[in-house]
């Protein structure tokens, strides 16, 4: 019999696991990988071939994936043993590649085990964990086409690859200190000073000194400090330019990160699977203790991870404490992987390098996820990347090859296989040129990675999109795809959503087919078309993209909307805009000079938030958004909203303007801002629940960047199961424009 599987089959044991089942069912044959995946031949009489079938998905490894199973019945051919052979290579690769895999307990257990002799060995791994997306080098999955094809396996090593019986068996990182990678610390002028476990103990010192650390990991290096240490900590976010967004913190254990974060137990498991993202929890009063306020000043959430490599794991099991773990890299610039580039790009950040020579052949950065808990508990991606990425995304039927490139922020991109789409590790913003050839090489490395020739492509409909150029220079058809449309058409595909559906497509910015910019839309439709059935009461956003920056201005474009020109001027903002500044704005808005117009609820919270005087200033995407949740979860959920009325002229609109009247008498009255906060929340919740009680629809999508707000995203779903409608968000994919890439390829295929 021979059995043809595609899937996730390479790079996570699955040959040593079928060799091992074949041989406890006495049956005779091979196992190869291939460029489809992984074909087997059998041989045993007819019922020892059925239970082989019937084992082989319900035992196969945890982190085997199968998409696709054959099999046929073949004459004897006189098989003498069970046997793994070579890879074949032949025709274009149809295998799912895996995602790296976080280190294995067993793994961890011989890291710390004195006897054994990987102890402290920072790069051990298994058939069940390490490497593998970050160093494959071309398909099928096997050492010479890695990135450890350098590194020639000692006798021992030799020996447990060879093994049927060792969980090393052809485990394709295999390697110990006598034969694999090793460690140098280097200074930050790139001078080495110490290697192997001496490099370690130099590394902890600097840490423990207050230092910074860039430490080579698994997909990049991370800038490494005491989370502990606030003098480390300001002095990180100094050197980084970053003044106020949330660093990570990774945690030696279990019990150490629940000291500091409440995690619910449906969270555990995230946690410690072989994906080990980094989770966002609120903290308990420990966590806000002992923790430098400088790690996540004024967020009452921590970012926590555990250690995924065993360097991770030995750096932490020597500290005994958290430490920040945060992207190499400036910010709003990719994560550096390369040795030599990153030498040169973080020389200034670090106080010292903690270096390994297995090479990084693709970034990865760490995934982020956090929890929304009602009306179900369920996890909710923020960025997609290592642990899932490159795992594909399936469609209900197979697609044409397309290409999407997604958009300008939060930036992955696209391509379909049948009915696979693949989808790349996030690529973050495309404002830098550093950003946008990371982008051309990753597109260049995944085109080629799986020999995949586009037949057309799609991109957004923004006329100045770095992606959009890149579509244009290309020679193939294209597609434009509305930033909407495709965040409804992502929402769909993964919640296998057909026919119509309403979609809340609520972000910051999109380009709207009537050249304004798009943000609170409800699209009704699927990814076939759609029609905008609502959106906001327009406002301006006066100096285009330097009000999302500078948020006060969507303040006062606001106040001049909802008062007229003689708007109060007694709230905190103004203790922050001088009057020339307030009247510059005020005569942009008269004459609509460089004032473009919105329907964006991304920037209506930026300009709620101003007025409350939470954030007048956006030092990173969505700050004041951010304080504007968490103000509205420090006063709770029993509040009566805020008036919106929804009023009607070709569109259904919120009508924002008495909220912000209210909004404002409430804040000059010596209202809590939590409350107002929590009141505008649900001021949103109601008029939208208003629109979509009008259309009149029983299935609604939840999609955009928006609804990374978990206070709005779960009272919205509460709201909607109360009135019997079904309410779909993302889980797999991220709200924000990480998906943009799979709603254009969902578009195109249906064009």
């Amino acid at each position: 019999m021979q059995v043809r599987l595609i899937g996730t089959v390479q790079g996570v044991g699955f040959r040593p696991f079928v060799f091992r089942l074949a041989t406890d069912l006495a049956l005779t044959g091979w196992v190869r990988n291939d460029g489809n995946g992984v074909t087997i031949e059998v041989e045993a009489d007819h019922a020892c071939l059925l239970r082989f079938l019937e084992r082989l998905p319900r035992e196969k490894p945890a982190a085997a994936t199968i998409y696709a199973t054959d099999h046929r019945f073949l004459p004897p051919v006189g098989f003498e043993r069970f046997e793994i052979v070579a890879s074949e290579a032949a025709g274009p690769p149809r295998v799912w590649i895996s995602p790296d895999l976080a280190m294995c307990d067993d793994c961890r257990r011989e890291l710390r085990d004195p006897a054994d002799r990987r102890h402290r060995y920072p790069f051990l791994n298994c058939t069940n964990c390490g490497p593998r997306y970050s160093i494959i080098d071309a398909l099928p999955y096997d050492r010479p086409n890695t990135s450890m094809r350098a590194f020639a396996m000692c006798a021992a090593c030799q020996s447990e690859y060879d093994s049927p019986l060792d969980r090393r068996f052809h485990a394709q990182p295999v390697a110990c200190a006598d034969c694999g990678p090793s460690l140098v610390l280097r200074s930050p002028t790139g001078e080495s000073s110490a290697s192997g476990d001496a490099a370690v103990e130099r590394a902890l010192e600097i840490v423990r000194e207050g230092g910074i650390v860039a430490v080579k990991g698994l997909g990049g290096y991370h800038l490494v400090v005491d989370a502990g240490n606030e003098r480390a900590a300001a002095e990180l976010r100094r050197r980084k330019r970053r003044s106020h967004k949330a660093f990570a913190v990774m945690y030696p254990d279990l019990d150490a990160l629940r000291a500091h974060v409440h995690v619910p137990s449906f969270a555990e498991p995230f946690l410690q699977s072989t994906q080990a993202p980094i989770l966002i929890l609120p903290r308990t009063a420990l966590g806000s203790q002992e923790i430098a306020p400088s790690v996540a000043p004024q967020s009452p959430y921590l970012g926590v991870f555990l250690p995924y490599t065993p360097l991770h794991q030995r750096l932490l099991d020597a500290l005994g404490h958290p430490v920040v773990a945060t992207s190499g890299n400036m910010t709003d610039e990719p994560i550096q992987y390369l040795d030599d580039e990153a030498h040169g790009e973080l020389a200034g950040l670090c106080d010292g390098f903690l270096d390994h020579d297995r090479p990084i052949l693709r970034p990865v950065d760490d995934s982020v996820l956090h929890v929304v808990t009602r009306p179900r508990p369920r996890p909710q991606m923020l960025r997609r990347a290592r642990g899932y990425s490159p795992l594909p995304i399936l469609a209900p039927r197979a697609l044409p090859p397309i290409l999407a490139l997604g958009g300008q922020m939060n930036v992955t991109l696209a391509l379909s296989r049948d009915r696979e789409v693949i989808l790349s590790q996030h690529l973050g913003d495309m404002d830098s040129f550093e950003a946008r050839s990371a982008y051309e090489r990753t597109l260049a490395d995944l085109s080629k990675l799986y020999d995949l020739k586009p037949e057309r492509v799609a991109h957004d409909l923004h006329p100045d999109y770095f992606t959009t150029d890149l579509a244009q220079r290309m020679d193939l058809p294209r597609v434009a795809v509305q930033h909407h449309h495709a965040h409804l058409a992502a929402c769909m595909l993964e919640n296998q959503l057909d026919g119509e559906v309403l979609g809340l497509t609520w972000d910051g910015t999109g380009y709207g087919p009537d050249r304004t910019v798009w943000g609170g839309e409800f699209l009704l439709g699927g990814p076939e078309d759609y029609r905008r059935v609502g959106s906001l009461v327009p406002f301006r956003l006066p100096g285009g993209e330097k009000a999302i920056e500078q948020t006060w201005r969507t303040g006062i474009s606001l106040l001049r909307e909802a008062f007229g020109r003689d708007f109060p001027r007694d709230l905190p903002l103004f203790d922050e805009v001088s009057d020339a500044d307030c009247e510059t704005i005020v005569g942009m808005l008269d004459t609509g000079v460089n004032s473009p117009v919105t329907t964006s609820l991304g920037r209506l919270f930026d300009g709620v938030s101003a007025l409350l005087g939470l954030c007048t200033y956006n030092t990173h995407q969505a700050q004041s958004a951010q304080l504007l949740e968490w103000a509205a979860w420090s006063h709770g959920e029993l509040v009566e909203p805020l008036p919106m009325p929804v009023v009607e002229d070709e569109l259904l609109r919120l009508d924002w303007r008495e909220m912000i009247r209210s909004l404002v008498d409430a804040r000059r009255g010596g209202w809590d801002p939590g409350l107002l906060a929590a009141a505008f929340h649900h001021a949103i919740v109601r008029s939208a629940m208003e629109v979509v009680r009008r259309v009149g629809i029983g299935r609604v999508a939840l999609t955009g960047g928006v609804f990374c707000n978990r206070y709005l995203t779960e009272a919205l779903l509460l709201q909607l199961g109360d009135d019997g409608i079904d309410g779909h968000i993302h889980g797999q994919l991220p709200p924000t424009d990480g998906s943009l890439a799979i709603g254009q390829m969902w578009v195109a295929a249906h064009r």
